[in-house]
């Protein structure tokens, strides 16, 4: 009784899971695709963290997606690529804080080391080249899965019975409106895990 009462429930969240899947890692995309020049590091850290949280929601919820029957195995190398884009993001955000190090007045490590500000001028150059190479690839990726990324989301949204079409179309635009909500609501992090 309890594996049918689980499967039911599968069934019927799928089509919610596969929503906010979709909006959040749409608009994780978008962010990445905005343009950086003249923003300032504080900025740039928080769009950055922003599209960490998108990732990791949109992760999660192909988690849960991907614990139905009906997934399939394209769902599953879905998810595998978000966990791999989450990861690059992570890396991309360190590079980032790594840099914002020595773009304080009083740098710690500065202090800690010893050492002259001249003798660390050229760190915070090298953490932004490899931030900015990072930022490259991830985008590089995400206009590799466009194609295959539309596929699935067809694939998937033609595998749902009517009402679970209907569900997912209501469940979608909510969550893109949220989305749009809370970037004019100051939003951090925490708030769009949802």
């Amino acid at each position: 009784m309890e594996l049918v009462q689980r499967q039911f429930h599968l069934h019927v969240n799928r089509p919610v899971h596969l929503a906010r899947r979709d909006a959040y890692y749409e608009r994780a995309g978008e962010l990445l695709n905005l343009p950086l020049q003249g923003v300032d590091m504080h900025s740039r850290l928080r769009k950055t963290e922003q599209v960490l949280a998108l990732l990791k929601t949109a992760m999660a919820h192909a988690r849960f997606a991907c614990r139905a029957p009906q997934a399939t195995a394209p769902e599953k190398d879905f998810l595998r690529f978000l966990q791999l884009m989450a990861h690059q993001v992570e890396s991309l955000l360190a590079m980032m804080r790594q840099q914002g190090h020595f773009a304080e007045d009083e740098c710690f490590l500065g202090q800690f080391l010893k050492t002259q500000p001249e003798q660390l001028q050229l760190l915070p150059g090298h953490y932004q080249r490899r931030a900015e190479d990072i930022l490259e690839g991830v985008c590089h990726l995400l206009q590799l899965a466009h194609a295959p990324y539309y596929a699935l989301h067809q694939s998937n949204f033609q595998g749902l019975p009517g009402e679970g079409q209907t569900r997912y179309r209501q469940a979608y635009a909510s969550f893109r409106e949220d989305l749009a909500r809370y970037e004019h609501d100051a939003v951090t992090p925490d708030r769009i895990s949802g």
